[in-house]
């Protein structure tokens, strides 16, 4: 030892020969411990603990690991809202090259005007710009004009005629001002454009016939002649715009309704607009006041308490860092957007579904993970068996039907055997290839042949019956309770029969062929019983289209034909069924005419009555008329205001109303001194006080027909019977306007309208991203349009802009169409969704084309594939052939690899409909001998141990090899089994979810948060549609931070402590400091590595001097 510990390496050798026996040591124990539980886990495991002493471990347990995914941005960094700026000017760009004459907007046409934005100087007049540019040569008038309550002006000029304007236009590029824009004005009834003017001396009269004339309008409007400054007549168009020279004459204008050739036409207020692009379609770049309400804070809390089973935390982002986010927790990773981009070009993105495109790529994520957006959390306990489970397979959460490729064309008419003509266009898919060969008259459809026709309106309102249900939904086989009350008939008997008492009903009658129905009465049934008796069924149903049916329903089951009618309307309405009774080949059509009046409406309640559905009532009931007892009569000719009437609650119109210059009967001024009290205690909200007040005031305007002109001078020569002239009715049927609208601040109430339809607002899933739940592009529009809704008269075919989520919707159902067939699909919960990386990938494969599109998209396009939708019903849709091979290993039930003669007839059974014959077993069985004939190579020998008898002796041994050679085999298997699902699914309630949609109102968002506080729910949604540009904003906001403070209190795993905050708010300067630090630490590290090498070579070549003096001494 001595000697060892002498040597100068004598030490060192101690010492690691030491740690190679420790670490040895370890080593063998870490081996005996992996080696004991291999040889007895069998013994020691629960999954093993079984019958078959096999472990069961993958089917017993969920699919276990399993991650969480966000996708997070804070929308005002300064950085990103610069570069969504820099999109929507490549946008703008883009889309100016329409050309200038292009006006696609409503009653478009084009002006002697010409417009400079921004405005021209002031200083110069008219006289010194026409010596100056020859522009203004043939220009007769210059002005300014600018929105309401802005600031931004622009100039106007005024040419005598087109063709000046046209000259003048060929000159404006003579005009060098920077960033100025010189365009033609073109007058529109479309006020919800951006860029756009309302004129206070200009209206538009659409609806003309061909045939009229400038002379006979202002004939027709001679009492008005002395406000007319201009008439101009746009034949094609077939419109006019009639210039006024007060604005008083245009409030009198608006409320005459002028009839030519007994079809209506409508007076609007003009705008005018010179920027042609419908940015419309560009909404999704908008930057508004979007705020960060730290919804990821405390949705991260709510894993941490009610999911923490959850392994690991990716967050996406586009670089950036939450201020409070842990970055140094190991559960946690940051993920950037070029992690997981194949394509960097696709790079910068603003699109959430092309981020959701790519989420399957993220490195290290599990097979199965958990995608949420940061504003869903979860309420109670969850588990992996919330999202999926070996038994049942995935859960699918659905809510509300997808929106309608038509309005007047659900869904469930695409591809049913039956030809409807508004399914018959390329958006809805040339209705499936059902109007082929077919002819003019339209089929109804009942449940079988199920749905009914809908309203021809282009107004969004009049397809909802009732609030909440739209007319798609009816017969559509589903109870919806919205739908299932009076005036929707009761869900037209999806809800069942059991009130239809209170509807009013017509049995059939022999031999009758004309019914009429009771004035008012807008909701019956037939009783088909005595047609098909109580088994029989109604085989085809046409009428001919009438506008003035809402739905028809033919119940199968129940026997009934159910008809929800507009109001307002006379008309006489043709059927033709074809129908037989059961166990009878005798088939019998019925054509019959129906006569309604819906004008004098009945209130609800005094319609119902008390009678039994399904009884048959005496012939002679008063709610039939036989023919012979009154002639046909016809169609009688409906204005286009009753024609298309505004429904309950649907005006725009709410102004400053003005009872002072009235003299009010008792019980209006009774109700408005009861609504004055309630305003002033502050029961009421002043928008709910001015809507009350408003209907009031229209309940009152529409039973006075006075006309109470201001303007006294202009009320003298405008007195008199407006009734004399037959062609003009002058009831009012819209309020009047309020003489001084230009010098009042408006605060119009504006009802809200479904966006999508059959697809509530408030189920609106409008994307992960604040600037994707943004409401347009240019904020400054939304408080002009609130001025100008006051003046709004609602043109019939007003179409409403459909926003890029159910575009995308409708796009993903095409091809899903195509690809899986046609059938009726919802929009799944906005909640959080399992996700299969695996099946994402087959997806990716399927559809490659899509899906780089998609990834593509700087912003959200109607042509995106919307991830959740596209992923759940790929998963429920795709299908795989039947595997012969499985057949086999199923039937085999002794797993012998023989079939038996009872194995063969279970194999029959599944081969052939019940109840098996002779003949049936034996055409088997000769196949099967056929094709040993024939193929006699497939017969092989066989154990005897194994061998089968089979009654037939001529059967072959049915091996698996030859039953899967067998070519007569495999042609019946494929035949009668068809392709199965390839992936288990189960359709869950809802019942677990709630989406609120928090908006400005401060007692609305204290009754939603209330009430999940009652009732918390496993996922719950808070979508912020707080527009934070009103005062309310900051109470909701603070409302808002108390729920989320008093539902996930305590911070979790993932949180910086309080006092901590993040230095780095972006991930590009973190890695910059990260790589300065790995610079720092290793020069750090390299320098005191060699002062520790110098410090020992000093202390060892000390030792070495004395070592050899040291010998040297002993030496002598």
């Amino acid at each position: 030892m001595y000697t060892v510990l002498s040597h100068k390496y004598g030490t060192t050798l101690i010492f690691l020969g030491i740690v190679l026996i420790v670490v040895s040591a370890f080593q063998f124990g870490e081996t005996v411990m992996e080696w004991s539980y291999a040889q007895y886990v069998n013994m020691f495991s629960s999954f093993t603990d079984n019958v078959a002493g096999i472990s069961f471990k993958n089917r017993l347990c969920s699919p276990i690991p399993i991650d969480a995914v966000y996708t997070w941005v804070n929308g005002s960094d300064p950085n990103l809202l610069s570069q969504i700026r820099h999109i929507e000017m490549d946008l703008k760009r883009q889309i100016n090259g329409i050309r200038d004459d292009n006006c696609t907007f409503s009653h478009c046409v084009p002006t002697n005007l010409i417009v400079i934005e921004p405005e021209f100087s002031t200083e110069l007049r008219l006289d010194e710009l026409k010596q100056k540019y020859k522009m203004f040569e043939m220009a007769s008038k210059m002005y300014s004009l600018n929105f309401t309550g802005e600031h931004h002006k622009f100039t106007v000029i005024t040419y005598p005629d087109e063709k000046a304007v046209l000259k003048a236009l060929e000159y404006r590029k003579e005009i060098k001002e920077k960033d100025m824009i010189i365009k033609r004005g073109y007058y529109t009834s479309d006020w919800t454009l951006q860029q756009s003017v309302l004129l206070s001396d200009t209206v538009l009269m659409t609806g003309l016939t061909k045939n009229v004339k400038v002379k006979s309008i202002k004939n027709l409007l001679y009492k008005y002649q002395i406000a007319f400054s201009k008439v101009t007549l746009y034949k094609i168009q077939q419109l006019a715009v009639i210039h006024l020279s007060s604005k008083e004459a245009i409030e009198e204008l608006l409320q005459v309704n002028v009839t030519f050739d007994n079809q209506n036409a409508t007076l609007v207020v003009a705008n005018l607009v010179w920027d042609l692009t419908d940015y419309s379609q560009n909404e999704d770049t908008s930057p508004s006041r979007f705020e960060d309400n730290e919804e990821l804070r405390y949705s991260l809390r709510s894993i941490d308490r009610f999911a923490p089973w959850i392994r690991h935390v990716f967050i996406v982002t586009n670089g950036q860092i939450p201020l409070w986010l842990n970055l140094d927790s190991p559960r946690l990773t940051l993920v950037t957007h070029e992690e997981i981009f194949p394509n960097r070009s696709h790079l910068p993105t603003f699109s959430s579904p092309a981020i959701e495109a790519n989420l399957h790529r993220i490195p290290g994520i599990s097979d199965k993970f958990i995608y949420l957006n940061d504003d869903v959390m979860f309420g109670k306990e969850v588990w992996p068996d919330d999202f999926y489970s070996h038994s049942t397979g995935q859960k699918v959460y659905l809510t509300w039907p997808i929106p309608s490729c038509d309005e007047n064309c659900p869904n469930t008419w695409i591809k049913d055997g039956y030809c409807d003509k508004h399914c018959n266009n390329s958006q809805c898919e040339w209705d499936g290839g059902d109007c082929e060969g077919k002819t003019d008259s339209e089929p109804l459809h009942s449940r079988n042949i199920w749905a009914g026709d809908i309203s021809f309106q282009s107004d969004v309102k009049l397809i909802y019956c009732s609030n909440g249900c739209a007319n798609s939904w009816l017969g559509d086989r589903y109870c919806d309770d919205p739908c299932n009350v009076y005036e929707c008939g009761f869900d037209a008997g999806d809800c069942g029969i059991q009130h239809y008492n209170e509807l009013h009903h017509i049995n059939f009658v022999p031999g009758q062929a004309v019914y009429k129905v009771d004035p008012g009465q807008n909701i019956f049934y037939f009783n088909l019983t005595f047609l098909v008796g109580d088994d029989g069924r109604v085989e085809t149903a046409y009428m001919h289209s009438n506008k003035i049916i809402r739905t028809v329903i033919i119940s199968q089951k129940f026997k009934v034909m159910t008809l929800l009618l507009y109001p307002n309307h006379t008309e006489v309405l043709n059927f033709s069924l074809l129908c037989h009774e059961k166990n009878s080949n005798h088939t019998k059509q019925l054509n019959f005419t129906v006569m309604v009046d819906t004008k004098a409406m009945k209130s609800v309640h005094s319609s119902r009555t008390k009678l039994d559905p399904l009884k048959k009532s005496d012939p002679t009931t008063p709610t039939i008329l036989l023919q012979e007892e009154e002639p046909m009569i016809a169609i009688q000719n409906i204005s286009t205001q009753q024609l298309y009437p505004k429904p309950k609650n649907s005006s725009s119109i709410f102004f400053e109303t003005n009872f002072s210059n009235y003299n009010l009967p008792h019980d209006i001024k009774e109700t408005l001194n009861i609504l004055n009290k309630s305003y002033e205690e502050g029961d009421l909200t002043e928008k709910g006080f001015k809507i009350k007040k408003y209907r009031l005031w229209k309940k009152f305007i529409q039973t006075n027909y006075t006309i109470k002109i201001p303007n006294s001078s202009l009320e003298k020569k405008l007195n008199g019977s407006l009734n004399s002239n037959p062609k003009i009715t002058a009831t009012l049927n819209h309020p009047s306007q309020n003489p001084n609208f230009a010098e009042k601040e408006f605060q119009p109430y504006r009802p809200e309208r479904r966006h999508l339809l059959s697809f509530p607002d408030d189920f609106l899933q409008p994307g992960v991203f604040p600037w994707e739940k943004s409401n347009g592009l240019i904020f400054k529009l939304q408080k002009e349009l609130e001025k100008r809704q006051k003046y709004e008269r609602v043109s019939q075919f007003q179409r409403k802009l459909l926003d890029t989520f159910g575009d995308s919707i409708r796009h993903v159902n095409r091809l899903y169409n195509k690809a899986f067939g046609y059938t009726s699909r919802k929009v799944l919960a906005h909640i959080p969704h399992m996700i299969d990386k695996n099946v994402m990938k087959e997806l990716h494969d399927l559809f490659p084309q899509e899906w780089e599109v998609t990834s593509s998209h700087r912003i959200r396009s109607s042509d995106d594939m919307q991830f959740a939708f596209a992923y759940f019903y790929y998963l429920m849709g795709v299908t795989v052939e039947v595997n012969p091979a499985e057949i086999f290993d199923e039937t085999d039930t002794d797993m012998s690899g023989v079939l038996s003669d009872r194995e063969f007839r279970t194999l029959a059974t599944r081969l052939y409909t019940l109840p098996l014959d002779l003949v049936t077993l034996s055409t088997l069985e000769a196949k099967i001998i056929n094709c040993s004939e024939i193929y006699p190579e497939l017969e092989k020998e066989v154990p005897e141990h194994i061998k089968e008898k089979y009654y037939e002796t001529k059967m072959p041994q049915l091996t698996k090899d030859f039953f899967l050679q067998c070519p007569a085999i495999t042609d019946v298997i494929k035949e009668n089994f068809k392709p199965q699902p390839k992936y288990k699914y189960i359709i869950h309630e809802d019942h677990e979810t709630t989406f609120q949609m928090i908006k400005t109102n401060i007692s609305a968002a204290v009754s939603q948060l209330d009430r999940i506080r009652k009732h918390p729910k496993k996922f719950i949604c808070l979508n912020d549609n707080i527009d934070h540009g009103k005062e309310e904003s900051q109470t909701v906001k603070a409302i808002l931070k108390d729920f989320f403070e008093s539902m996930y209190p305590i911070p979790s795993r993932f949180e910086l402590p309080k006092q901590y905050r993040n230095r780095f708010l972006h991930i590009n300067e973190l890695r910059e400091w990260r790589i300065y630090r790995s610079w720092l630490r290793f020069w750090t590290y390299l320098t005191l590595t060699v002062l520790i090498l110098l410090a020992l070579m000093s202390f060892c070549s000390d030792n070495l001097k004395t070592t050899i003096v040291y010998q040297v001494i002993l030496s002598r």
